[in-house]
């Protein structure tokens, strides 16, 4: 088993995930005062930060799901003696999924009024998303993924990250990798762009990169901070 655990003699690498984890925490970070910011009434940059909460909503659970589908049940099944750990991290994936799928519920008709009703109650949600997804990634990055080398292999591990790249609607997947990118260095870039095929690896830098380039100049103005 020691072999299939080993990449051409390198231990596996779990820091794509916490480049992930960096990518939600924030944008979950800046949701709130994207709802408290953006100017009411105007009903196309009330939807264009509506498109962007929806994904990061529709994003992490994505991300999630391919956890409890391709991770947690391995490390159960080959680390038994850390049972507690594994039930914690998936009772918080319950809780999230629950704040998440309250999140989704108000920012509709946020959207649907340009931005005019449920802005406080849009915005706690994120408030308390922000805090539980943050409080959720310590667990995870300091408990689990120094684990999951001595019981995953990289190709088990590279799975669930191509999973999360195909699960995003194609249309979204350059605003998605522009998001993971933003604060990346170039050794996480390379990581980050693994998970994709050439094809749009040769798009994103023709293209992609500058469009989310645009898309985040306007939402910032649409915020106010622009």
């Amino acid at each position: 088993m020691s072999t299939s655990m080993q990449n051409q003699g390198k231990p596996i690498t779990t820091h794509d995930m916490v480049v992930v984890h960096r990518m939600f925490r924030r944008e979950f970070g800046e949701a709130a005062g994207r709802v408290r910011g953006v100017r009411h009434g105007s009903r196309a940059q009330v939807r264009l930060v509506a498109d962007r909460l929806e994904l990061l909503l529709d994003t992490l659970h994505h991300h999630h799901e391919g956890e409890d589908r391709l991770l947690w049940p391995k490390l159960a099944e080959r680390l038994p003696g850390q049972g507690g750990l594994w039930k914690r991290m998936q009772g918080q994936h319950t809780e999230l999924s629950a704040l998440l799928a309250r999140a989704k519920a108000l920012l509709g008709p946020w959207a649907a009024a340009g931005g005019s009703t449920h802005r406080e109650e849009l915005a706690d949600a994120f408030d308390r998303l922000s805090k539980a997804v943050g409080d959720h990634f310590d667990q995870e990055e300091h408990e689990v993924l120094p684990l999951v080398p001595g019981a995953v292999s990289q190709a088990e591990w590279d799975e669930i990250g191509d999973a999360a790249s195909a699960a995003v609607p194609k249309r979204k997947l350059f605003t998605v990798l522009g998001m993971i990118l933003k604060d990346t260095d170039p050794g996480e870039q390379i990581l980050i762009m693994g998970h994709l095929p050439l094809p749009p690896r040769v798009l994103w830098r023709a293209v992609g990169e500058r469009n989310f380039h645009r898309l985040e100049q306007r939402l910032e103005a649409a915020v106010g901070h622009g």
